[in-house]
């Protein structure tokens, strides 16, 4: 046998059982091409119903719901470690296994020189630390961010007690001295807020049975200790999140971090000190965060989107109570049952990443890269700017003829149109096929891939279907002519609401002195998340805040 238990894919797992060991014996690995792939559909049927039947109470993964939500696969692959689209779909329902290579800088900030002794926080960038390492003045309020982001340890709460000190402020740098491997929640899911921001940790992992709701926000020191509790024996070093700016529950700073520097701060707080978010030094900081709107920058991170576990993947009842907000997924009414199963599969999918099996990892956020990239600006330019049948017939030939073998003449105009349509479906789905001779396709790679062929499906439906409408429109009436491009353009505006990619509320370019503002919590307007705008620091904040009384204003300016 050529495939040994070492060897990626599902050959070892299925080995792993009677029944599978059998079946391995009686397959001839040194088939050709053509012949290896029928054994390979039946491997990788065979290792999904070995996974799927392991699940409690048959509650599994399923194709059809792959199809049903693709859209929300797709955008969670596409907003995976990105601000932007985070911020937009910020009710995260997946969890995916990162890493933060060998010699990553990474930030903290506290009110002490030595390195902390438990689980604590990590910024990916400067600007988040320094709001930690500023100079502390007791009695004034503490700023949302602060408050809920880090909760002060208890050493910490005995110096402040002193009153009316100043206490100065420390900023941290560590170095990642060898590939530190941590469990990245999607979403925004440091926010802490009553919205589902805090379901996946709350409901799923930490099978608390709050969710955020009212009293159980708060805590998050309790948060971080339950979360190592949980990732630490699958060898894991923390958990990777987002709030304003991404961050690291790190459980031990003592494993595979190098303390770099820690350097005192001023007194007078002027690198920290950003008040209630406006003016120059809020600026400043939102400049740092719309640096990583598309991408926390020099591969920090990589995530491993092979090993991504969604509750979007399980048939089950992700609808908000919240009847104004049917766009924000919940996980309130999933049921003890059906979390037990998402659980389950995260742990088996661990168990595989960890023994070497499934090593086949296709960047799939990149083929959703791709995707977007190719139609995002044209569907919304076709959508909001065209206004005649022929520029509309122009756009669409040029985004489908690409997938279509026009016949000779002799042959008629007619086209071979659910030919072209399959083309234009998998086109961008050939390289990371999940069956290959050496690495077959895992569950969750052909949910993934459903996904993807589900919303691509859509996306060339409708535009062979604008094409037709807008087709033969120099023989149209004007009355037709008006009738075929409203309905285009009405077709065009479906497809583009079933997608929501977060690229279609990117702002125009803004000046030098803005940036491109959007909620991120504890910041942000109801206005700026249904129409981002170009911001200076100050305009942000000015109307009703997003995230309700979790904002700057309900906390006031300093710390205690």
């Amino acid at each position: 046998m050529n495939i040994k238990t070492g060897d990626c894919g599902y050959a070892a797992a299925i080995a792993a059982t009677p029944f599978g060991y059998s079946v391995m014996l009686r397959l001839d690995f040194n088939m050709t091409a053509l012949g290896y792939i029928p054994v390979l559909v039946l491997v990788v049927s065979l290792m999904t119903a070995l996974v799927q039947a392991s699940l409690p109470d048959e509650i599994t993964p399923s194709m059809e719901m792959a199809r049903e939500r693709a859209p929300a696969i797709f955008n969670a692959l596409n907003n995976a470690m990105r601000q932007w689209g985070s911020s937009l779909h910020h009710n995260g329902m997946s969890v995916f296994l990162a890493t933060v290579p060998e010699n990553v800088l990474l930030h903290h900030g506290n009110v002490r020189e030595t390195s902390p002794t438990e689980p604590e926080w990590l910024a990916y960038e400067i600007e988040h630390a320094e709001l930690f390492a500023r100079t502390w003045l007791q009695q004034k309020p503490v700023p949302a961010v602060l408050a809920q982001s880090e909760p002060v340890p208890s050493a910490q709460k005995q110096v402040r007690r002193t009153a009316d000190q100043k206490f100065r402020g420390w900023m941290h740098v560590y170095r990642s001295t060898r590939p530190l491997h941590y469990l990245y929640i999607d979403g925004m899911a440091g926010a802490k807020t009553a919205m589902g921001t805090l379901d996946s940790q709350d409901l799923l992992l930490r099978k608390n049975g709050t969710g955020g709701n009212a009293g159980s926000i708060l805590g998050e020191r309790q948060r971080a200790a339950d979360l190592c509790a949980l990732v630490r024996p699958w060898g894991l070093q923390g958990v990777i999140r987002m709030e304003a700016g991404f961050e690291i529950i790190q459980c031990d700073f003592s494993d595979g971090l190098e303390q770099v520097q820690a350097l005192r701060r001023a007194k007078d707080d002027a690198a920290g000190d950003i008040g209630d978010g406006r003016g120059l030094r809020g600026l400043e900081f939102l400049r740092g965060l719309a640096e990583r709107y598309q991408d926390i920058g020099a591969q920090r991170t990589v995530v491993d989107y092979s090993s991504m576990v969604s509750a979007f993947f399980f048939p089950l009842n992700l609808t908000n109570p919240d009847g104004d907000r049917p766009d924000l997924p919940r996980l309130l009414s999933v049921g003890a049952a059906g979390l037990t199963a998402i659980r389950h599969y995260l742990e088996t999918t661990i168990e595989r990443r960890h023994h070497g099996n499934d090593c086949f990892k296709p960047d799939w956020q990149g083929v959703t890269d791709l995707i977007v990239g190719r139609y995002a600006d044209r569907l919304k330019f076709m959508a909001t700017e065209i206004d005649s049948p022929e520029s509309m017939a122009i756009e669409a030939a040029f985004l489908l003829d690409i997938y279509i073998d026009y016949p000779d003449e002799d042959d008629g105009n007619d086209i071979d149109r659910a030919a072209a349509i399959d083309r234009c479906t998998h086109y961008y789905l050939h390289n990371p096929v999940p069956l290959s001779a050496t690495y077959p396709a895992n569950v969750t790679n052909q949910l993934i891939h459903t996904a993807l062929a589900t919303v691509t499906d859509e996306i060339c439906t409708a535009l062979f279907h604008v094409r037709d409408l807008v087709s033969g429109y120099g023989m149209l009436s004007h009355s037709e002519r008006e009738t075929a491009l409203a309905a285009s353009v009405k077709t065009l505006q479906s497809l583009i609401a079933y997608l929501g990619w977060a690229r279609f509320k990117r702002c125009p370019a803004c000046g030098i002195g803005e940036i491109c503002m959007i909620p991120m919590w504890p910041m942000g307007t109801v206005e700026l998340y249904e129409k981002p705008s170009c911001c200076n620091g100050t305009d942000s904040l000015d109307g009703e805040n997003y995230w309700g009384e979790w904002s700057w204003s309900a906390a006031g300016e300093g710390k205690a």
